[in-house]
């Protein structure tokens, strides 16, 4: 048996606004979001990651976008899921765009090349940005979105949501987790093709006939085993669809060997975060970025006010994750929701919030139960 202490799960909204596929890095003693726009990518800079609960303040929050695509070009059109990352001494920028004349269909990833990251990624002006392309070695023929990019064992990788090798265009009912290495932030190893590393198999990655993972993140718990390696590592990862309220998030846990072959990948056995349907919301849980600050991890997703928002209303919002041996743990269901800081940083469990006797290891406990 597994002994939890009590987990306080209440959800805080962080935008008033629309910030669908949050991502939050900190840096220079700033924090930076981004998230998705479709026709730019965005970035807010602040001081605190609570600054974001007054997002029309433009004394708290200084807005701007980042890259506004020249129009009529393949990557102008929905724009998603952009990334910031800090590699070899420089920032990039991984998102997803499309052809407007093909649609969604012609969904690719492509790489934006920024200044120094030894200063603000905001740059001085427009021209510290640059586009440099699709990312090089990607098979030009695969729908792509969603990348992300870790390194593990001192190699460079890109993991992204893409459809199936050989799907027809217009069969756009499922998406699969990819692994591709790099040998740089813009290149893929020479002669490496992509491998697909886990397929929405279980009936919780499905919503009707339509079966997607998407928005992989890599994430390593704090925890040390006796050998000085983190107890578990992995990817996160949304499942289900979108735009529904069954959307939701899992992991993937990387176990060991070669990364690029699936037998190294264990899927979890049900979801880590999900949101009750006949309940208060929020609703469809989704597109996580795992933070870890002074000893406490938290992540955060966007999910809908209300129950038929769709993609519509897809606010960040922060939940705490517990760690041990198994990974991450939420209790399995979205909290009470609050919009106070006051109200989250106490820590104070809820009548509402799930307390958390024991747990079974077979992952089957009654933590699976709705709150």
């Amino acid at each position: 048996m597994v002994l939890r202490p009590t987990y306080d799960n209440t959800c805080l909204t962080l935008t008033s606004q629309n910030t669908p596929d949050p991502f939050i890095v900190f840096a220079q003693g700033k924090i930076y979001l981004t998230f998705t726009a479709n026709t730019r990518i965005p970035l807010w800079e602040a001081t605190s990651i609570f600054s974001f609960l007054n997002d029309s303040d433009s004394a708290l929050v200084t807005k701007g976008p980042l890259f506004i695509p020249p129009p009529d070009t393949p990557w102008s059109e929905r724009l998603w899921a952009p990334e910031l990352h800090d590699l070899q001494g420089r920032w990039w920028v991984y998102f997803a765009a499309a052809d407007p004349v093909l649609g969604n269909r012609s969904h690719r990833m492509y790489v934006l090349r920024g200044p120094l990251s030894s200063g603000s990624p905001r740059g001085d002006g427009s021209e510290d940005w640059t586009l440099v392309g699709p990312v090089k070695g990607m098979d030009p023929s695969q729908w792509a979105i969603d990348g992300t990019v870790f390194t593990l064992h001192g190699q460079l990788y890109l993991a992204y949501s893409g459809w199936p090798v050989g799907t027809p265009p217009a069969d756009e009912r499922t998406q699969a987790l990819h692994l591709l290495p790099l040998s740089s932030p813009t290149m893929a190893v020479a002669g490496a093709t992509a491998v697909q590393i886990s397929f929405p198999s279980e009936p919780w990655e499905k919503t009707g006939d339509v079966a997607i993972q998407e928005g992989p993140q890599w994430i390593v718990s704090p925890r040390l085993d006796s050998a000085g390696n983190p107890e578990w590592q992995g990817l996160l990862y949304s499942c289900s669809a979108s735009w529904t309220p069954r959307y939701k998030m899992a992991t993937l846990q990387y176990t060991a060997g070669d990364p690029m072959l699936p037998s190294s990948w264990r899927k979890s056995k049900k979801p880590l975060l999900q949101s009750d349907v006949d309940g208060p919301g929020p609703y469809g849980p989704g597109h996580g970025t795992f933070l870890q600050e002074r000893g406490e991890t938290v992540v955060v997703f966007h999910a809908t006010d209300h129950i038929g928002d769709g993609n519509q209303g897809r606010k960040a919002r922060m939940q705490r994750v517990q760690w041990d041996k198994e990974g991450p743990w939420m209790g399995g269901w979205v909290g009470r929701k609050t919009s106070s800081k006051k109200d989250w940083v106490s820590g104070v469990a809820s009548a509402d919030s799930v307390t958390m006797i024991e747990e079974a290891q077979s992952l089957l406990g009654h933590s699976d139960m709705r709150p």
